[in-house]
């Protein structure tokens, strides 16, 4: 998640200045930020629309028992594949990405340990085929099985690089690119499949059908590693439909209708927090913060959609929307007195400060507090009281750092990326999400695992940088055309200590985001923490990847509208 929106450095600096320097004082410190944030897109849509429009004329009840039915059949499907490590891999994948594989989690296990313990060798196919290797290298580093890139080697000359005739095998070559996308720091030789592969998937697309076509366009825009698997499952369903060689009526059926179900709970999700919202009063009472609850619930489908995570989604939204509106408070609105006081108040939890607060400043303080007791009345029900003593002090560090980046953008200072990804890391507001994410998750969770998360472990780090990353490159021109005065972006920071121009900037940042990416990959290899747990931390980086990658989402959410449409309000074709 990245909540913080740096905008355009003050005017004030128009040269190449030394990276450390404060360039001028800006003697208007208590004149309010004031930002100019569109209003909601959708409104009271979920409250007031709370039906979904649907093609299944059958009673909920009725479909949930259908699903049940299938996922048995599945089960089977499962069960009678072994023996085709192929037929195996492929029935995983299509579980996965059709959004439906946990239902089968153990069976998937089960299945991919056999396959780590066991030679292809043994299979009718052989180690030639680079759908079949690429497939289950990929497979199974996604579930923190190490496999050595050297298995590729076999689709190489005698120089090193990958021989011209893989180029011919589309299946092959795209397979191969999605497996290169779990690289590890120091894997040059993933880095070159990347590079080949990209290239002649390139030049292919243009002689596909539109179908192909469209399959590489979409990966080439984002690697399957990197998406949000919600989305990805509702897009995939038709491409699975229409793909009639790898095609299973049974599985087909299954991911239509689960999609549907899980799509009547998430709606109902979005219009219970949509009511929440609109009694904090934000949309109506505090019109200078950004009104996207909506594109929260999204945020958080892209977290975890499975059903028993309804509660922990519940949870998640209210913890970043007023992770936002604390952002907004800092970032457009208070003045540094004002903030130094907010900061103050929240290391306390003090209610009483609010008192000494402007109108909007207490309303927004009220919001804060009354959700945090919100918040701490749920996980009482489980008698797990220590998970907000654990949220607060995230807080607690979110209200210092987001000061100490106002004044950044009071005296005007100009850091080196360095210094500016020291602290804006920390202001992207992933840690606290990183944690929220735990809060209702169940008993997997314990309080070790929270001590984990809150020391600021590497994995969060390399989540916070792309968020932070993501966010800069995606909304840099949106911020100019706001012409907003605030603390210079790490894009100002490559601009101003390395000479570069604008794109290269982005560039510099986006290969800063690759490389996160790889450590996120060594770090699921190696980390002993549930995968549970793991894949949450992941999944926060698909979401940036989903919101910011061409822009800023989050703050110009009309990028975002269709994508939410398919979740929570298209219905699926059966």
């Amino acid at each position: 998640m990245e909540l913080v929106n740096n905008g355009p450095p003050p005017n004030v600096i128009t040269t190449t200045t030394k990276p450390g320097f404060r360039v001028a004082k800006n003697e208007n410190v208590d004149v309010r930020p004031l930002a100019s944030f569109h209003p909601s897109l959708w409104g009271d849509y979920f409250i007031t629309n709370p039906s979904l429009l649907s093609t299944h004329q059958e009673p909920e009840e009725q479909m949930k028992q259908r699903v049940q039915v299938l996922v048995k059949n599945v089960k089977i499907l499962i069960k009678d594949a072994r023996g085709s490590m192929i037929e195996e891999m492929q029935l995983i994948d299509a579980l996965q990405r059709l959004g439906v594989a946990y239902h089968f989690e153990q069976e998937i296990n089960e299945v991919l340990c056999s396959i780590n313990n066991n030679s292809s060798s043994h299979h009718p196919y052989s180690d030639d085929d680079l759908h079949f290797v690429a497939l289950r290298f990929r497979l199974l580093r996604q579930h923190r099985y190490y496999v050595p890139p050297d298995v590729f080697n076999q689709f190489k000359d005698e120089k090193g690089k990958f021989k011209e005739e893989v180029s011919n095998d589309l299946k092959g070559m795209l397979s191969l690119y999605e497996a290169a996308y779990l690289g590890i720091p120091g894997e040059d030789e993933l880095d070159e499949a990347i590079n080949f592969t990209r290239s002649h998937l390139q030049s292919l697309m243009k002689h596909q059908g539109p179908r192909l076509a469209q399959k590489i366009e979409h990966a080439l825009e984002t690697p399957l590693r990197r998406r949000m698997s919600r989305l990805d499952a509702r897009l995939y369903i038709s491409v699975y439909e229409g793909d009639t060689e790898i095609r299973n009526d049974v599985v087909l059926e299954l991911a239509k209708l689960d999609f549907h179900i899980l799509q009547l709970l998430h709606r109902e999700e979005a219009k219970r927090i949509s009511i929440w919202w609109k009694d904090v009063g934000v949309p109506t009472k505090l019109t200078f913060a950004r009104d996207r609850i909506v594109e929260l619930c999204f945020w958080a489908l892209g977290v975890y959609f499975e059903p028993q995570y309804s509660r922990a989604r519940m949870m998640l939204v209210k913890v970043i929307a007023i992770l936002s509106l604390m952002d907004d408070v800092y970032d457009s609105y208070g003045t540094m007195p004002e903030l130094q006081h907010v900061t103050d108040a929240i290391q306390r939890w003090d209610l009483k400060a609010a008192d000494e607060m402007e109108n909007c400043l207490r309303i927004a303080f009220h919001a804060i507090y009354q959700t945090m007791g919100e918040l701490e009345d749920e996980v009482l029900k489980d008698g797990n009281l220590y998970r907000i003593d654990y949220l607060r002090r995230e807080f607690g560090k979110m209200a210092i750092v987001y000061l100490e980046e106002a004044k950044w953008r009071d005296e005007c200072y100009l850091p080196s990326l360095a210094e500016h990804l020291e602290l804006s890391l920390k202001t992207s507001a992933y840690h606290v999400v990183a944690c929220a994410t735990f809060l209702g998750i169940g008993e997997i969770a314990g309080k070790q695992s929270f001590d984990w998360v809150t020391r600021f472990p590497q994995i969060i780090k390399d989540v916070c940088k792309i968020s932070r990353l993501m966010d800069d490159v995606g909304g840099y021109e949106i911020d100019v055309k706001m012409g907003r005065q605030h603390v210079v972006s790490t894009i100002h920071c490559c601009m101003n200590e390395f000479g570069d121009s604008l794109e290269e900037a982005k560039a510099r940042l986006l290969h800063l985001v690759e490389d996160a990416w790889k450590d996120i990959n060594k770090e699921c290899l190696h980390l002993t923490i549930p995968s549970a747990l793991l894949v949450r931390l992941v999944n926060l980086g698909c979401v940036m990847e989903t919101i910011y990658r061409k822009v800023d989402g989050y703050t110009e959410s009309s990028s975002l509208k269709n994508s939410i449409s398919l979740l929570l309000v298209k219905p699926i074709l059966c």
